[in-house]
């Protein structure tokens, strides 16, 4: 409940978040991001959890075999949040293409909480900054899973620099409502997103 002792959903939210689970292996970071959907923080929420459909969380709970949890990219490996998301031989380049499209070069951590800490600070970043690279956190890790599903339930697939622009066209209409007094076009973003938004 909020002060005033009336229901709201960021109440709920913040006494969700300050429950205590055992398995966390890392505090979950704040996702209250005014530039990024709300379906997308509740996936995020789910993901520093660990509580996703993964072919490993659903094999520990005896929704999948044994044989059946290996990543949706066919490396051979378990589907594992981790792998996933930030090691996998084709899911995890993606990353690559994105800290070279903002001029950074990072060694990442293994676990996806310490990875969303480590991304929002990337070059010592302002704080205005912080921000950008979150909702651009945000969004490839929603690209990632979109296409891992669009590869499990549609049998199509997208290559590595297909998810790249996807990343960039959906993190540009988010942050587009937020930046409406610059000249703000897609070319631009895509060439260089700090640059256009005027914080570089």
């Amino acid at each position: 409940m909020e002060p005033s002792n009336i229901y709201s959903v960021r109440s709920a939210y913040t006494f969700l978040n300050d429950q205590i689970f055992v398995n966390d292996a890392a505090p979950v970071p704040s996702l209250w991001h005014k530039d990024v959907p709300l379906k997308v923080l509740l996936f995020d929420w789910r993901l520093f959890r660990d509580r996703l459909p993964t072919k490993d969380n659903l094999h520990r709970r005896n929704v999948l075999a044994s044989d059946a949890q290996i990543c949706a990219r066919g490396c051979g490996l378990s589907e594992t949040t981790s792998h996933l998301f930030l090691h996998c031989n084709f899911f995890g380049l993606v990353w690559n293409h994105i800290l070279r499209w903002l001029g950074v070069v990072a060694v990442f951590p293994i676990e996806a909480t310490t990875h969303f800490y480590q991304f929002s600070f990337l070059d010592g970043a302002a704080k205005s900054r912080q921000s950008i690279l979150q909702v651009i956190w945000f969004a490839t890790v929603w690209e990632i899973w979109k296409e891992r599903n669009n590869r499990i339930f549609n049998a199509k697939e997208c290559s590595i620099l297909q998810v790249v622009d996807k990343i960039k066209s959906v993190t540009y209409r988010w942050l587009r409502v937020k930046f409406t007094s610059f000249v703000f076009n897609y070319h631009g973003w895509w060439l260089n997103p700090f640059t256009i938004i005027g914080i570089d």
